[in-house]
């Protein structure tokens, strides 16, 4: 179909250029009085031109009529292809699905008639491993390595807080802790959420419970909610703390990380009678 469409646009030009060659000499001969004699061969010109240029474009359309066709043909059939692969992958993901869950099952079916008690002596000696590994990353940049590292570290945490029994929860509270500190700078949604679960497993009324809330008394300050900032801080200082008053006397300081929050009406009013009630000085 396409040597036919081809055939007859090559015959339509033949026919225009034909055409044009005849105009050209009848305009030549016409000072001469000889257009009546060529009339006929006109006629016969214009005749060619219109058949070819009808032709071609009856084998236009039908050709064109003739390739959607066949290409609505094509693409039904590799919707069809596509669909019974679909099906046959779906069959074996389902299979995947069944045998993965029969696997985990047995397994920990065999975990749980197996696995002896881990005494929490053992919890405490890993969660004081990992936090001595982590100690030397602080103030660091974290190459892609170290991090996948810590994901390991946070992956190992979060199982030994499910099995470690209530006497690891002190140790996973400073864990947590120097998990948000490490995230301080690069993820302050993590490094929020890694300060809620120590202060969830810190013992109450603790020195760590006291220094806990004072790092989200700084986190609510960073993100300018003074209001919440000011309760932390009360929270914080309900007991007397030598390392927090140092602490806060240098971060309300110009350039520490409360100062906005003792520089902002009406919280600076909240913040010194904080400080007077702890009986120390601004300055």
């Amino acid at each position: 179909m396409v040597f036919l469409r081809k055939v007859t646009l090559v015959a339509a030009l033949l026919a225009s250029l034909a055409v044009l060659a005849m105009a050209a000499y009848l305009f030549w001969n016409l000072g001469l009085g000889q257009l009546d004699e060529r009339a006929g061969d006109i006629e016969l010109l214009v005749v060619i031109l219109l058949a070819s240029c009808g032709l071609y474009a009856i084998v236009f359309a039908l050709s064109s009529y003739l390739n959607a066709m066949l290409f609505a043909r094509q693409a039904d059939r590799s919707i069809a292809s596509i669909r019974d692969e679909l099906g046959i992958v779906m069959g074996d993901l389902r299979e995947l699905q069944q045998e993965a869950r029969k696997l985990i099952h047995e397994k920990l079916q065999a975990a749980s008639e197996t696995a002896p008690v881990r005494p929490a002596a053992s919890v405490e000696t890993q969660l004081a491993v990992i936090a001595e590994r982590i100690a030397a990353w602080y103030g660091a940049a974290l190459d892609p390595q170290v991090k996948l590292e810590l994901m390991h570290y946070e992956n190992a945490a979060a199982y030994l807080e499910l099995t470690g029994g209530p006497g690891a929860g002190r140790p996973l509270a400073e864990l947590y802790r120097r998990f948000a500190e490490l995230y301080a700078a690069t993820d302050k949604t993590r490094q929020r959420f890694y300060l809620n679960r120590a202060l969830a497993l810190a013992p109450a009324d603790s020195q760590l419970t006291s220094e806990i809330h004072y790092e989200l008394a700084c986190w609510f300050a960073d993100n300018r909610d003074y209001s919440h900032a000011i309760g932390e801080l009360t929270l914080a200082f309900q007991h007397q703390s030598k390392t927090l008053d140092d602490r806060l006397a240098q971060d309300i300081e110009e350039g520490g990380r409360l100062y906005q929050l003792a520089s902002t009406p009406p919280f600076e009013k909240a913040l010194n009678d904080l400080l007077l009630n702890m009986s120390i000085g601004i300055g």
